[in-house]
């Protein structure tokens, strides 16, 4: 069995060897006929780019690009001036005279903190350094059309220590002693 294996390696040797010398033979060509139309002084070159073709050529080519996208442009379009887009939804032009629609903001929060201390009334507590007084007309809850409904509100009349408390006041909190005007959350 080694026999077939040692005569097909010496075969593909041989078969390489003659792989070589006819390689080696056609570039030994090639090189004379080279050397032959060096001496006669006609070496033919071939360039794979003509520059001044192709700069006319890409010319060309991007102003017909430039023709077919503008012609896309305006018949896409299709608005040939006689018609004025009218306002409306998905018309994709503003109707000013309508009404913004609302719109959402943070309201304006001076009292904010954790209640360290709740008043004998039960309508006075301290966050802090500051004592908000709670009176008849306080306002309770957030406003707004896009406020969430009463009863999803993390509000209560009933102040307790620990409970967290936003609001707001007019007065001044360097005082140290408020009236609240509206009460935004309390749990």
């Amino acid at each position: 069995m080694k026999k077939p294996s040692y005569k097909e390696a010496l075969s593909k040797l041989k078969m390489s060897e003659d792989f070589k010398d006819r390689t080696i033979a056609m570039l030994e060509r090639e090189q004379r006929k080279m050397e032959e139309q060096q001496s006669k002084g006609a070496i033919t070159m071939h360039t794979a780019n003509q520059p001044k073709r192709n700069k006319w050529t890409a010319w060309t080519v991007g102003v017909a690009a430039c023709a077919v996208l503008a012609v896309g442009i305006v018949a896409f379009n299709g608005n040939d001036g006689s018609a004025v887009p009218t306002p409306g939804p998905g018309s994709g032009v503003v109707d000013t005279q309508q009404p913004a629609p609302p719109t959402t903001g943070k309201a304006q929060v001076n009292i904010d903190g954790v209640i360290e201390e709740v008043g004998a009334d039960g309508k006075s507590f301290r966050i802090g350094e500051l004592w908000v007084t709670v009176t008849d007309e306080t306002l309770y809850g957030i406003p707004g059309s896009t406020a969430p409904d009463a009863s999803e509100q993390l509000v209560s009349k009933e102040f307790k220590v620990g409970n967290t408390v936003s609001g707001f006041t007019s007065d001044d909190v360097a005082s140290g002693k408020v009236t609240a005007v509206r009460i935004y959350n309390n749990f």
